[in-house]
């Protein structure tokens, strides 16, 4: 087994290309998976390589992977990225497309990562199925920002611009063909970017996704068509912020997507089902929806037919765990242990939540801007810590920091889901009838050690209370420093 600095050694090899090959590894000393990128002994795209990833290395938005170390030996060098557990959008494609609103979810969420990236002059540049990762939490990710465009040559400016917008139209044409290839199941790219059949052809342009497959929705094939630039298909989507504004607009007219990626009655499914005070924030609560009564028609018509025994799960279900493939690795034990613990009691309503930093050891504030996004109903959104360095546990500045909820009145607490950025964020659950101005004077009830991305905190024994502190005590490491975040909370009775 190859080992790199003394830390990260090899295990499985997951992706290959002509002079590079993606590996799922282990980072020995903070004990969690990663992936690596290994380059060829002097290849030539070393140098183009290296500077898109120390470009991509400081991508601000969530959805992307990024490079959080580079090593080189006698073998090659080698690029230490974020990991998750997660199906690539190839593996999802190799059996049938997708429904149209995971088609359209999962493509709407890389081209926001690609519109925030470029505001940085940092693109993608080879889009396929294979960068696209879907998580066990129905979480989308980007692999390979950057690099791998530099990976083929596609490279922008080392120094993350693209003056003449070439990077920026090959990624909108990128979003087209993912588009496309997650509605039919076929690629209209280069062959050797997928293993998905190719689409088929007409004068030298792929057909559009309506004449591959019946049923799919004119608003989506519109999009990944002009995307494409295919000839004749109205004005061509030349940038990612334009293809992101096309996919919502086609999702309020199709009238059963909402733009944070929920699902509504108006949805057709071609495809699998995958499917308070200052500095108080007060979450957003779910909009509700009403089924139209042509629905109600159709649902009292199916169960008026004798011996109908079987109603298909709502795509709106959360995914279940995939297996480890396409170079994602199986969740640990403590992972799988919080996923089978989630709760099912009644849901607490959150009147309130805020971060909480107290002096001496914090400075009073965590960055509160983001703290909306712990609540939003959004896994793509999420309040973040601010960098720590050195070590995980904060830099040894503080005993931990976190937010703090406030569900309007005391009231008996049975478990508290967490939906965590990063893996390795080990954190606590305290409670308090009362607010306290220090985090020891909350009652520690609940912890979880080196988690991964949801866990559910359960108090042994019921506890009442109207205050509870989720306090991350060690943080992931991210770059060259530690940072953790909070994606989603929900609390429910016993």
């Amino acid at each position: 087994m190859r080992t790199l600095a003394d830390r990260y050694s090899l295990e499985d090899r997951v992706l290959d290309g002509s002079h590079w090959s993606y590996w799922r590894g282990n980072d020995g000393v903070l004990r969690r998976p990663v992936g690596i990128l290994v380059l060829a002994p002097d290849d030539p795209t070393e140098h183009e390589v290296m500077a898109a990833a120390r470009a991509s290395a400081g991508a601000e938005d969530p959805r992307v992977l990024r490079v959080m170390d580079v090593v080189s030996d006698d073998e090659g060098t080698c690029f230490v990225i974020e990991w998750l557990t997660a199906d690539s959008l190839e593996e999802l494609l190799s059996e049938e497309p997708l429904s149209d609103h995971d088609a359209w979810f999962m493509v709407l969420e890389v081209a926001r990562a690609l519109a925030s990236t470029s505001a940085q002059g940092l693109g993608h540049g080879a889009l396929a199925p294979r960068w696209v990762l879907r998580g066990d939490d129905g979480r989308v990710r980007l692999l390979g920002l950057a690099i791998a465009g530099a990976l083929q040559a596609r490279a922008a400016d080392p120094a993350g611009s693209d003056p003449s917008g070439a990077m920026a139209t090959r990624d909108a044409r990128g979003l087209g063909a993912l588009l496309y290839a997650a509605l039919t199941g076929r690629w209209p790219g280069e062959p050797d970017e997928c293993a998905l059949p190719p689409a088929p052809e007409q004068s030298g342009h792929p057909i559009r996704p309506r004449m591959v497959l019946a049923g799919v929705p004119a608003e989506l094939d519109d999009v990944a068509a002009r995307a494409l630039g295919l000839p004749g298909r109205g004005e061509p989507l030349c940038t990612a912020a334009a293809v992101v504004e096309a996919l919502e607009r086609a999702g309020r007219r199709m009238r059963g997507l909402d733009t944070d990626g929920r699902e509504g009655a108006g949805l057709t499914a071609r495809g699998p089902d995958r499917s308070t005070g200052p500095g108080w924030v007060q979450p957003r609560r779910a909009r509700r929806r009403w089924i139209g009564w042509t629905a109600m028609l159709v649902v009292l018509a199916v169960l008026a037919v004798p011996g109908y025994l079987k109603v298909r799960a709502s795509s709106a279900s959360p995914p279940a765990p995939a297996p480890a493939t396409a170079g994602h690795p199986p969740a640990t034990a403590s992972q799988a242990a919080s996923a089978s613990q989630a709760p099912t009691g009644t849901s607490i309503r959150i009147v309130g939540v805020r971060d909480f930093d107290p002096p001496p050891g914090g400075n009073g504030t965590e960055n509160p801007d983001l703290v909306k996004y712990a609540t939003d109903g959004n896994l793509a959104t999420a309040w973040r810590t601010v960098p720590y360095y050195g070590r995980p546990d904060l830099g040894g500045l503080k005993s931990g920091v976190g937010l703090l909820l406030d569900l309007g009145q005391v009231t008996e607490v049975g478990a508290v889901s967490v939906n965590l950025v990063g893996f390795g964020t080990s954190l606590e659950l305290r409670s308090s009838t009362t607010y306290q101005p220090q985090g020891d004077d909350y009652t520690p009830i609940a912890k979880a050690v080196q988690a991964g991305t949801f866990v559910t905190l359960r108090p042994v024994a019921p506890t009442r209370a109207r205050y509870l502190l989720i306090w991350l005590t060690s943080l992931p490491a991210d770059a060259n420093a530690y940072r953790g975040g909070i994606a989603e909370i929900h609390v429910y009775r016993s």
